[in-house]
């Protein structure tokens, strides 16, 4: 028997792991006004140490915040967390789950220089990112400059004997602004630093999905 995600020919995937990837439309508008706010409150509250080195990383209750465009950007997680749940669960989510944003929402903001370190987000169902805006990347800077990228998570997978630089290539993402992920929390990632001009401002957000019995 086939496992449930079929590849080519003879070939299928055993234990793929998901990632919800989209562009929301028409976030122009909303995208600056998250802008000018999150920038309002960096001066008002110290940057808080986590995984991000240089920049300013604020409290995780940013969905508490109260403006419209936090509204929206619910609007999205909500959207991301039901398509990948019912995607995982094979089209059986029904409306007798509830989506906990309990796990809390926080902007990282990096400037020239600042990145992410590796690290994954524990005791949640799923995390992801908003991309506000990425800044301008210096011409010169290497191609991974500002990405997002995801560790294989297969124990051994560097060890199957291929060579090259390609044989086991990197899930590495370019974020372009309104673009959101959503990934299993266990899932380690990192940001390479930004280099360039301006702010990129992302909101990090962790779920945790419960069902009724």
């Amino acid at each position: 028997m086939l496992t449930k995600y079929p590849g080519a020919g003879n070939i299928s995937f055993a234990f793929p792991t998901p990632l919800y990837q989209r562009v929301a439309p028409d976030c122009d508008t909303v995208n600056q006004e998250l802008k000018r706010i999150v920038l309002e409150h960096e001066q008002q509250s110290p940057s808080q140490g986590r995984s991000n080195v240089g920049g300013w990383h604020s409290g995780d209750d940013v969905l508490g915040w109260p403006y419209p465009e936090i509204d929206f950007l619910k609007g999205c997680i909500s959207e991301g967390i039901g398509e990948i749940t019912n995607m995982e669960m094979e089209g059986r989510l029904s409306q007798d789950h509830d989506v906990n944003m309990d796990g809390g929402a926080w902007v990282n903001l990096c400037r020239n220089g600042g990145y992410n370190t590796v690290h994954n987000h524990p005791d949640c169902s799923w995390s992801g990112v908003y991309y506000v805006c990425t800044g301008e990347r210096d011409p010169a800077a290497p191609d991974n400059a500002g990405c997002i990228e995801f560790l294989d998570p297969r124990m051994g997978a560097t060890m199957v004997g291929l060579n090259g630089p390609d044989a086991l290539p990197k899930l590495r993402i370019d974020p372009v602004a309104g673009m959101i992920l959503v990934f299993p929390s266990w899932l380690y990632h990192c940001v390479y630093p930004f280099q360039g001009t301006g702010e990129r401002i992302s909101i990090s957000f962790n779920v945790s999905l419960t069902f009724d019995s």
